[in-house]
C-alpha cells in the first residue's frame, strides 16, 4: 500500500534525464498502453542503461500497484527481485525494505515482511506504511495484541485510506462490527477527498462489503461491491463479492457471470471453487467439476501457489467432504506458523471431515474466541453435534443462521436441516420430560 505523495522516488539527476528522453520517445506509442505497463517499461529500459537503486525501487513499486490490481502473484515475485536488487546497491535505503515487506506480506512469508518492515522501522521511526505491514504480519498469525499497539502507533502517524482501512480487520475479527464498518468509511471517505488511487480505495470498498456480507446485510455489500466497479472497472475483488451477494439471494445466473468475470481477471482458485458451487446449486454437475478440477490445477502450479492457496484448498477440500487427510496435513502444517483464528477454524474443519471431532473441539473454541461476526459457528454446530453436545450445536448453528442464513450456496442448507434436526430432537426432549412429571 503506497502513498505516491510521501513517497515519491527522487531521481537522480541522469536517470532524470534518462526518463524524459524515453517519455518523450514513447509518447505517440504508449498512448495505447495501460500508463502502469508503460513505465514499467520506462524503468526497465532506463536500468539496462544504469543500474541504480531508486530506479530499481520505483520498478518495484510499479509490480506492486500491478499485483494489486490484477492480482497477478508474478507481479509480486518480479517486485521482490527489483527491490533486492536496489537494496544490494543501497543496502540502507528504507523505503525499499518497506515495500519488500510488503512483498513478503503478499507472498504469505510473514516472518520476512515481519523483518523487514522492523528494519524500516529501524532506519525510519515515522514510517506508518512500515508498521501498517507489521500490524498485517501480526494480524495473519494471530498476535491480535500486538497488532493492535503497532497499528495505534500506525495512525497516530498517519491517518489515511491505508491505516483505518488496515484497522479495520483487527477490528473485524474481534467482533467490533461498528468500529469496523467506522473505519472503513473513513478510510473511503479519506481516499476520495485526496485523491489516492482507484485501486485502494476500490479495496476498501470491496473489503466494506465483505463486512457487510459477514453480517448478513446484503444490500448494503452489493452497494458496496457496484461502487468499487465504479471506482475501478473491471476489478476482480468486485466481481467476487458481488457473485457471493448474488448466490447469497438465489440469483445464481447473475452469481455464476459475477464469478466468470473475476476469473477473466485472474484465476484464482476461491473463485473457481465459489462458481463450482453455484453450478452445483443450478444443476450444472460437468460444468461444476471442470471448476473443481481447475481449483487443484492453480493450488498446486507451482510452489509459491502451494503456500498462498494453501488455506483455500483446506477449505475446499473440507467443504466438499474429500481428501480428508490431506487437508489436515495441510491445516497441520500451516498452523506451525500461522496461529489465528481462521488457522484454528481451518485446522478444526478438517479434523472433523476426517473423523477427529475431539481433536477439532480446542481449536473451534479457539477460532470463535473473539465473537467474530462469521459463519465459523457453523463449524462449530457440526463439531459440537458430533460430539453430542447438542445444546451447544444448536445455539452455535442458530447464530451462525441468524448472522446470515445464506453463508454459502450447499452448506447453508446443510446449516438449515441440522439446526432444525436439533430443535426438533430438543422439543421432543421436552415433550418427553414433561410428559414424566
Amino acid at each position: 500500500m503506497i502513498d505516491k505523495a510521501r513517497f515519491a522516488v527522487r531521481l537522480c539527476l541522469g536517470s532524470a534525464m534518462l526518463l524524459t528522453v524515453l517519455l518523450r520517445l514513447s509518447a505517440a506509442t504508449g498512448a495505447a498502453q495501460a500508463p502502469i505497463d508503460r513505465d514499467i517499461g520506462l524503468m526497465q529500459k532506463i536500468l539496462k542503461q544504469r543500474p541504480d537503486p531508486e530506479i530499481y525501487y520505483r520498478l518495484g513499486d510499479l509490480y506492486v500497484q500491478k499485483g494489486r490490481q490484477t492480482g497477478d502473484i508474478t507481479y509480486f515475485r518480479l517486485s521482490g527481485d527489483a527491490l533486492d536488487a536496489a537494496l544490494k546497491l543501497m543496502p540502507t535505503f528504507e523505503p525499499a525494505h518497506r515495500h519488500l515487506a510488503f512483498v513478503r506480506y503478499a507472498l504469505h512469508d510473514f516472518a520476512g515482511a515481519s523483518s523487514e518492515a522492523r528494519r524500516a522501522i529501524a532506519l525510519e521511526s515515522r514510517d506508518a506504511y512500515a508498521y501498517g505491514v507489521l500490524g498485517d504480519a501480526q494480524l495473519e498469525t494471530g498476535a491480535y495484541a500486538a497488532a493492535a499497539a503497532t497499528y495505534a502507533r500506525m495512525i497516530d502517524l498517519r491517518g489515511d485510506l491505508y491505516s483505518f482501512s488496515r484497522r479495520s480487520g483487527l477490528e473485524t475479527i474481534r467482533g467490533d462490527d461498528a468500529a469496523a464498518i467506522a473505519d472503513l468509511k473513513h478510510a473511503i471517505m479519506l481516499g476520495q477527498r485526496f485523491g489516492e488511487p482507484p485501486e485502494g480505495i476500490a479495496w476498501a470498498q470491496t473489503t466494506l462489503a465483505q463486512d457487510y456480507f459477514l453480517m448478513g446485510q446484503l444490500a448494503a455489500a452489493n452497494d458496496q461491491g457496484e461502487a468499487a466497479l465504479r471506482t475501478f472497472p473491471s476489478y476482480h475483488l468486485a466481481f467476487a463479492i458481488l457473485g457471493r451477494v448474488r448466490a447469497a439471494q438465489g440469483r445464481l445466473e447473475e452469481a455464476a457471470d459475477y464469478y466468470r468475470q473475476a476469473i477473466n481477471v485472474i484465476p484464482l482458485p476461491e473463485y473457481a471453487a465459489a462458481l463450482s458451487d453455484v453450478y452445483v446449486a443450478m444443476n450444472r454437475p460437468s460444468d461444476a467439476q471442470q471448476q473443481r478440477q481447475l481449483v487443484e490445477f492453480i493450488a498446486r502450479l507451482n510452489t509459491v501457489n502451494r503456500v498462498l492457496y494453501n488455506r483455500v484448498l483446506v477449505d475446499y477440500y473440507a467443504d466438499h467432504d474429500l481428501a480428508h487427510a490431506t487437508a489436515v496435513t495441510l491445516a497441520a502444517t500451516e498452523f506451525k506458523v500461522r496461529q489465528d483464528i481462521y488457522g484454528d477454524d481451518a485446522l478444526a474443519w478438517a479434523l472433523y471431515r476426517d473423523g477427529q471431532a475431539a481433536a477439532a473441539l480446542p481449536h473451534i473454541v479457539a477460532a470463535t474466541r473473539l465473537h467474530t461476526t462469521d459463519a465459523l459457528y457453523f463449524h462449530a454446530g457440526l463439531i459440537y453435534a458430533a460430539l453430542g453436545r447438542n445444546d451447544q450445536a444448536r445455539v452455535s448453528l442458530q447464530r451462525s443462521l441468524a448472522i446470515n442464513p445464506h453463508f454459502q450456496p450447499l452448506l447453508d442448507q446443510v446449516a438449515n436441516r441440522e439446526y432444525a434436526r436439533l430443535s426438533a430432537d430438543r422439543a421432543r426432549q421436552y415433550a418427553g420430560n414433561r410428559d414424566g412429571r
